[in-house]
């Protein structure tokens, strides 16, 4: 148990607590523990509810990790349409104001834009 003042289990007053539960954190002494795949519990109820948490988070994981090729396509091709836009906008200037050609890119602004 912790350092500080001794607790009395949940269900025995007279007994002093030996852990606190991972889910709750309640007072429990070895009687009353219930040994889970991931720590102490002072209930069924509550070794159950760890459990679905950590399934639930294991999940949450995997959901991240496969959204992450998603993330980066996405990220990608929104850096490829500013790119292009920039370019597009210095062919542009060029072309329109200080009258330079700008191989393939006049052509087509002067067709689509009319500069």
């Amino acid at each position: 148990m912790a350092l500080g003042a001794p607790s009395s289990c949940l269900n025995h007053p007279g007994v002093e607590a030996t852990g606190r539960c991972k889910q709750c954190g309640k007072p429990f002494c070895n009687a009353c523990a219930v040994s889970g795949p991931t720590g102490r519990f002072c209930s069924d109820t509550c070794k159950e509810k760890h459990q679905v948490f950590i399934q639930r988070a294991q999940q949450l994981d995997r959901q991240v990790v496969s959204g992450g090729f998603l993330r980066k396509l996405r990220s990608m091709a929104i850096k490829l349409v500013i790119w292009a836009v920039a370019i597009l906008a210095v062919a542009f200037i060029l072309t329109k104001y200080a009258q330079i050609e700008v191989p393939i890119l006049s052509d087509l602004l002067r067709r689509y834009v009319g500069a």
